[in-house]
């Protein structure tokens, strides 16, 4: 996981954050409590704060590990319920 968070930095993600968009890339997300829902153009996610619903094109789960999820894709937009 360094190495991933190293990739992410350098790309220009705050890893800091609750999530980041790097744009050309994906996303990275922390503090995922589960995935709800996943297909190439939806993402739906549980998190402390409610559900956070991820929209975009070609969306694929990277790496899902320890409560944090990297995805790939064309993000177009980011929304919490």
């Amino acid at each position: 996981m360094k190495l991933l968070m190293q990739l992410l930095r350098e790309a220009g993600a705050d890893t800091d954050k609750a999530f980041t968009i790097v744009p050309l890339f994906g996303g990275y997300f922390k503090a995922v409590k589960r995935v709800e829902e996943y297909s190439p153009d939806r993402l739906a996610l549980c998190i402390a704060d409610g559900r956070l619903t991820v929209t975009g094109k070609a969306l694929k789960i990277d790496k899902y590990s320890e409560q944090d999820l990297v995805l790939r894709g064309e993000i177009r937009g980011v929304s919490l319920e």
